[in-house]
């Protein structure tokens, strides 16, 4: 898209999807949003949505809310859609906006929310939310909206608007696709494959805005989730990240502290520190470094406990917990491991052990024939699209090292991502044209690894 300056530019892009999400929202709007299958009921809708507002919301609500009660607190949800989260939202805190660039999504929402008299729903320019006041939120949630949005600046530009509506205090939270392979960042981007605001963009933002980086998950992944405070320190205030000595009181694997043994690669290759002497209101993930075997790196969570702990401090100290993904390449083994702030401060030294874990073989768990929701029948056609859900990926997986047989046609993904939803990783293929009709055998390659046959039919 050519445009004569920036802010043009912005404006062709929200022009753009405007157009193709009131179109979507006219053609399915709950298939658009949630690509369950066609037609969904409003329960069956809704009932993801209740889903989702737990597990991204719930779980961690005394995090998001600073021990707040929530009903005392107000929320801004980018990207509302047809209300599928709104209406959880509104049951849990006290007011709701909901906004979203479609105006014919907000028809929809208002229509279907109009009894819950604490949701309230605005359509936006899809750059920014000029009609909102400033800090006047205390939590913010966007799910599933950046990852549509077709360039990088419109992502920036909404983050930056909702920055100034955020309440200091308060924590925003937010998905977008951090892939930054060469194979997606060759594909054209548009309203539904959209552009990648990665790792790198989303701490580069956290520190320009002095925000508390709580968490980043998912990093080169299509569902990256990042968690941020706005401080309520004056601003150009020295930060201090220590109240008492850096001491590494219990460590283990990120997900359960009490094993102690942690895998090289895969899913489970994240080491959790709990550590006390940090000061939980400045400490973050950007003012944080863990060294492991002299190489240093940048944590993906610092924050609250959020696994269990088999050792204590017992000093009555705050213990902060702090997840790490191991780097790649380290070899198995036993090897040093030490908290470092940005200005130098350092824990003593803990020595955790690696070893080399079994490879875990892929298993194709479902296939959908995309055009008409059929599963294991697959049509051949014109540009036809086959997904599958796949168990035993992890976040290496890509195009270039990924590979589907279709009988004796090999095929290469056009897209591989994580959908926790599933807990599976989702494979799109297309189903090339002239492969044989009748019964077919899908096996999918993961370097070296084959999953079991799984059957299909090819009309």
């Amino acid at each position: 898209m050519s445009s004569q300056n920036p802010q043009q530019e912005l404006q062709e892009f929200a022009f753009l999807m405007k157009h193709d999400w009131d179109d979507r929202a006219r053609q399915d709007a709950k298939w658009f949003i949630n690509t369950l299958r066609f037609q969904q009921t409003d329960a069956e809708f809704d009932e993801t949505g209740a889903f989702e507002v737990n597990r991204l919301v719930a779980v961690d609500l005394p995090m998001l809310t600073g021990g707040r009660d929530p009903k005392s607190l107000r929320v801004l949800e980018i990207g509302c859609g047809a209300g599928r989260m709104t209406r959880h939202l509104a049951n849990l805190f006290g007011e709701v906006m909901g906004v979203d660039v479609s105006g014919e999504m907000v028809r929809q929402a208002r229509e279907r929310l109009a009894g819950i008299g604490n949701a309230q729903f605005h359509e936006t320019s899809g750059v920014d939310f000029a009609a909102l006041p400033d800090e006047h939120f205390d939590l913010i949630l966007s799910a599933y909206v950046f990852q549509h949005v077709p360039s990088a600046a419109v992502i920036q530009s909404n983050l930056e608007d909702a920055w100034r509506v955020l309440k200091p205090g308060g924590a925003i939270r937010f998905q977008t696709n951090a892939i930054t392979a060469f194979d997606f960042d060759s594909v054209e981007k548009d309203t539904w494959t959209g552009a990648s605001y990665p790792e790198s963009s989303l701490r580069e933002f956290a520190a320009r805005k002095d925000a508390q980086l709580i968490s980043i998950i998912g990093a080169e992944t299509q569902y990256c989730w990042t968690t941020l405070r706005k401080r309520t320190r004056p601003a150009g205030a020295k930060p201090q990240y220590t109240n008492a000595a850096l001491t590494i009181v219990d460590f283990g694997r990120a997900d359960d502290s009490s094993i102690k043994q942690i895998p090289t690669k895969g899913e489970q290759a994240h080491l959790g520190l709990f550590i006390t002497g940090l000061l939980c209101e400045e400490i973050d993930a950007n003012s944080l470094i863990v060294e492991i075997g002299g190489e240093r790196a940048l944590p993906q969570y610092v924050g609250p406990c959020g696994a269990p702990m088999t050792g204590a401090s017992g000093t009555g100290e705050t213990v902060m917990q702090v997840n790490q993904k191991l780097p790649a390449g380290l070899p198995a083994g036993e090897i040093e491991v030490r908290a470092v702030t940005l200005n130098g401060e350092a824990s003593p030294v803990v020595i955790i052990t690696l070893y080399e874990p079994q490879p875990i073989i892929p298993k194709i768990v479902n296939v959908r024939n995309v055009r008409d929701e059929q599963v294991d029948v697959l049509t051949r056609g014109k540009d036809m699209e086959i997904w599958l859900f796949v168990e035993g990926l992890d976040l290496t997986a890509d195009p270039g090292n990924t590979r589907v047989k279709i009988g004796e046609r090999v095929v290469k993904p056009t897209h591989i991502s994580l959908q926790p939803a599933n807990a599976a990783y989702l494979v799109k293929i297309p189903l090339p044209a002239n492969v044989e009709p009748g019964e077919q055998e899908l096996r999918l390659y993961f370097g070296a690894l084959e999953s079991p046959a799984w059957p299909i039919q090819v009309k």
